[in-house]
């Protein structure tokens, strides 16, 4: 796991001092966190975390997630995660915020406990090229139909991280928006 300094922050998102990330998530401090969900005609673009990863190996996750660093917006660690991870540099008026939410992930074999503040953004995208996939992140990215990711988050829940319910809440505002 790469480690970093990020902020840690109070029940209202205040900032009240400062941790390594890996620390962070050993005595489960709240931190800031980003997902932003990439939508190309309709579908959506998760990516397969990397079996080298230390949360949820293996699993089909948010497009682009990341922690916010030390000092830095939500919105600059948006635009900063999206080219880290996939290649794709954006501007701020290409995302659109959706929400914020609280998500907590305890991983006890692993002494994880990682509690984040999380804003959602979405990033619509005619096409996908030139896309430079950290390797070192992701395994492999995959477009999925709406109806399609319905159907394995139903019948095959393994394949993702474990907040289904959040997968849910998401495709129904994705729908709600492209109405």
């Amino acid at each position: 796991m790469s480690d970093e300094l990020i902020d840690i922050i109070d029940k209202n998102g205040n900032i009240i001092g400062k941790k390594l990330k890996t620390e962070a998530h050993k005595t489960g401090d709240w931190h800031r966190g980003v997902h932003i969900w990439v939508i190309v005609d309709k579908k959506i673009l998760l990516q397969k975390r990397s079996n080298n990863k230390e949360i949820f190996p293996g699993k089909y996750d948010v497009s682009c997630a990341g922690h916010v660093k030390s000092g830095e917006s939500y919105e600059s660690a948006a635009i900063r995660e999206l080219k880290e991870e996939l290649g794709i540099k954006i501007s701020l008026k290409d995302l659109k915020f959706i929400g914020t939410r609280p998500q907590i992930t305890i991983i006890k074999d692993k002494n994880i406990i990682s509690r984040e503040i999380i804003k959602i953004f979405l990033l619509n995208l005619d096409h996908l090229n030139n896309l430079l996939v950290n390797k070192d992140e992701i395994s492999e990215i995959k477009l999925f139909d709406i109806d399609e990711l319905k159907r394995f988050l139903t019948n095959k829940p393994d394949m993702f991280t474990e907040d289904k319910e959040y997968f849910f809440d998401i495709i129904n505002e994705i729908q709600k928006l492209n109405k």
